[in-house]
C-alpha cells in the first residue's frame, strides 16, 4: 500500500504541470490545483492521440513525455514547490491509493477490450481498420489513451491504472472544497447546494474503482463540466474554450453524453461567440477535434462509431453492413431486448421491438427496477435534508435568476435523449443526477434557510461521505488477505483471483500475429488481442508501413 502511495503522488506530481498549458496563472489554491490536474489529463489525452499516429505509446516514447512535465515544474518551481501545492497532492493521492489498492479491474469490460486496447497503444502505432478484429475497439473511450500514456519509466506497467481514479479524486476533492468555500464566505448559493446534493450521489454510489470502466470516469467529468459552466455563468473570467473543450472530452469518454455540449449555450450571446477564435486555446481545441476525428476514420471507417451516416463507404477497411447491424444491436440490448421471454424474442426482430415503444415492457421489468433501486435512496435522503434546511424557514421574495431554469430544461433534454436511445443506468446516471440536484438547488435558493443548519448538515455529509469511501476500502482491502500475481496492484493480468497472465493462442492474420485468448478474455496484453476469434473472415496489408484490417 506504501508503494501505490509513492507511486499515486509521483504521478499527480508528474502529470499536474500538464494543465498549467491550458488553464494558464491561475491561483495556488485546491480547487484550481484540481482544476489543472483535469486539465492535464485532457491535453495528455489528445497528445496520446496524436503521437499514436506516427509511433506505438511504449515505454521509452511515454517516458520522453515526462521532460515537458519536468520543465514546467522547473520553470514554474515556485508554484508547484510549496505547502499548498503539497498539501493537494497528499490529499489526491491518498484517495487514489484507497480506491486501487487490492482491487478488481472493472469487469467484463475491462477483460473485453479496456484492458487489451491499451495493450495495443502500447505495443503498435494506429491500426487502420481496427474495429473489424473487434467492434468494442471503435467504442474505447479516450481515457485509454491517458492510460497507456500513463505507462513510462517510472509508473511502468502499473501506470495504466491511475487514470480513472485520478479523476474521481481530483473531482471529488473539487467539490468538497468549492462547498467549503463558499460555506466561509456565507455565500449559500444555487452553485453550492448543486455540488452538494452531486456529491451525495457519488460518495453513495460512486465509491469503488472496481465498478468505474469507461462509465464512472465519464459521469465525473460531466459534473465536473455542469460545475464549470456554472462558474462561467457567474464569472466571466472564466474560458468558455476551456469549457467546450472539457464537454468535447465528455463526450469523446463516453459518445451516449453528446447531449452535454447543449450546456454550452447558457446564456451564450454574440459577442462571445465572436471572443471565441481569439482566444488563445480555440485552434488547439479544433486542432485536437480533428485529430480525434480523424483517428476515428482510421480505425473503424465512421467519424462517429457506429452511426453509419458518418462513416465513409469507400474505404477499404469500412464495413457498412456491420456498422449498421452493431448500432441497431446496441441498441436493443441497451433497451432489454435480451429479457423478452425466449418464446417472445425469438418472434420479435430488431425493427418491431424499437418502433412504437413496443420495447418500454421489457426494459421496466428488469432496468426500470434497478434504477428505482439505486435512486430511490438518494431520493429519500435528498428530500429529507431538504425538510431539514425548510424547517422553519421563509420564502426568499428575490427573483429568480432565469439561467437556472435553462440549466434545468438542458438537464431535462439530456435525460430525455437517453432514455429514447440508450436507457441503461450506466450510461446516463450523470445526467440524471444533475436534473435532480439542479431541481434541489433552485428549491432551496427559493427560501431564506438557518445557515447553521445548512453548515452542520453539509460538513456532516461530506466527512461522512469521506468516511465511508476511505473505510469502505480499506476494510476491502484487510478482508482480501490476497497475495496473487503484481499485488498489491488491480488485477489487469486476469479475471480470477490470483491474477495469473492469461494464456494465449498465437493465430497468424498473413505476417501480423494476433493473439485469442484460450480459456478467458484478452486483458492486459502488448500485443494485438482478440477475445472473438473471427479473424479467418479478415485480411490485412502493409499501406505505407501502416496495417490496414478489413473483411474479405
Amino acid at each position: 500500500m506504501i508503494e501505490i502511495f509513492v507511486f499515486s503522488f509521483l504521478s499527480v506530481i508528474l502529470f499536474t504541470p500538464f494543465g498549467f498549458i491550458l488553464t494558464g496563472n491561475i491561483k495556488y489554491n485546491l480547487y484550481f490545483f484540481t482544476k489543472e490536474l483535469i486539465f492535464g489529463s485532457i491535453l495528455l489525452s489528445f497528445i496520446a492521440i496524436l503521437i499514436n499516429f506516427f509511433f506505438p505509446l511504449n515505454l521509452f516514447v511515454n517516458s520522453i513525455i515526462l521532460f515537458i512535465s519536468i520543465i514546467v515544474l522547473i520553470n514554474k518551481r515556485k508554484r508547484y514547490i510549496n505547502l499548498k501545492f503539497l498539501k493537494f497532492v497528499i490529499l489526491i493521492s491518498i484517495l487514489i491509493t484507497c480506491l486501487i489498492t487490492e482491487s478488481n479491474v472493472y469487469r467484463p469490460d475491462a477483460g473485453l477490450y479496456h484492458l487489451p486496447f491499451i495493450g495495443i497503444l502500447n505495443s503498435e502505432k494506429i491500426t487502420l481498420g481496427l474495429s473489424n478484429l473487434h467492434f468494442r475497439y471503435g467504442h474505447t473511450s479516450i481515457i485509454q489513451y491517458l492510460s497507456a500514456i500513463y505507462n513510462n519509466v517510472i509508473l511502468k506497467d502499473n501506470g495504466i491504472v491511475f487514470a480513472q481514479a485520478i479523476i474521481a479524486s481530483t473531482v471529488i476533492t473539487n467539490f468538497s472544497y468549492q462547498i467549503h468555500k463558499y460555506i466561509l464566505k456565507k455565500n449559500y448559493c444555487f452553485h453550492l447546494y448543486l455540488l452538494f446534493f452531486i456529491l451525495i450521489f457519488i460518495f453513495y454510489k460512486m465509491n469503488r474503482y472496481s465498478e468505474y470502466g469507461n462509465d464512472a470516469p465519464s459521469h465525473f467529468l460531466f459534473f465536473f463540466f455542469v460545475s464549470e459552466v456554472i462558474l462561467y455563468l457567474n464569472n466571466k473570467n472564466y474560458s468558455l474554450v476551456n469549457n467546450i473543450m472539457l464537454s468535447l472530452f465528455v463526450i469523446q469518454n463516453k459518445i451516449l453524453l453528446f447531449p452535454v455540449i447543449l450546456f454550452n449555450f447558457v446564456g451564450l450571446k454574440s459577442n462571445k461567440i465572436k471572443k471565441l477564435f481569439f482566444e488563445k486555446n480555440f485552434y488547439l481545441l479544433s486542432f485536437f477535434f480533428i485529430i480525434w476525428l480523424v483517428k476515428n476514420i482510421l480505425t473503424t471507417g465512421c467519424l462517429i462509431y457506429p452511426i453509419k451516416e458518418t462513416c465513409i463507404k469507400n474505404l477499404k477497411w469500412t464495413s457498412i453492413e456491420k456498422v449498421d447491424r452493431i448500432a441497431i444491436e446496441s441498441e436493443v440490448w441497451a433497451k432489454g431486448y435480451i429479457d423478452l421471454e425466449p418464446e417472445i424474442r425469438s418472434k420479435t426482430n430488431y425493427e418491431t421491438f424499437l418502433n412504437d415503444f413496443y420495447w418500454i415492457s421489457a426494459w421496466s421489468k428488469k432496468h426500470l427496477k434497478l434504477i428505482n433501486e439505486i435512486i430511490f435512496p438518494y431520493l429519500v435522503l435528498c428530500l429529507l435534508i431538504l425538510l431539514i434546511f425548510y424547517f422553519k424557514s421563509k420564502k426568499n421574495y428575490q427573483k429568480k435568476n432565469k439561467i437556472e431554469y435553462y440549466l434545468i430544461l438542458i438537464s431535462f433534454l439530456t435525460v430525455l435523449i437517453w432514455f429514447l436511445k440508450a436507457p441503461l443506468f450506466r450510461y446516463g446516471y450523470s445526467t440524471i443526477i444533475t436534473f435532480l440536484s439542479l431541481i434541489f438547488a433552485s428549491v432551496l435558493t427559493s427560501r431564506n434557510i438557518n445557515y447553521k443548519k445548512v453548515n452542520y448538515t453539509i460538513y456532516s455529509i461530506i466527512l461522512l461521505g469521506f468516511v465511508v469511501i476511505v473505510s469502505k476500502n480499506l476494510i476491502r482491502i484487510t478482508n482480501n488477505h490476497n497475495s496473487y500475481t503484481n499485488y498489491p496492484w488491480p488485477k489487469y493480468y486476469s479475471m480470477n483471483n490470483e491474477n495469473n497472465k492469461e494464456v494465449y493462442i498465437k493465430k497468424k492474420l498473413n505476417y501480423k500475429e494476433i493473439l485469442v485468448p484460450k480459456f478467458g478474455y484478452c486483458m492486459y496484453v502488448k500485443k494485438i488481442c482478440t477475445h472473438y476469434d473471427t479473424i479467418s473472415d479478415l485480411n490485412i496489408k502493409k499501406v505505407k508501413n501502416y496495417d490496414v484490417i478489413f473483411y474479405k
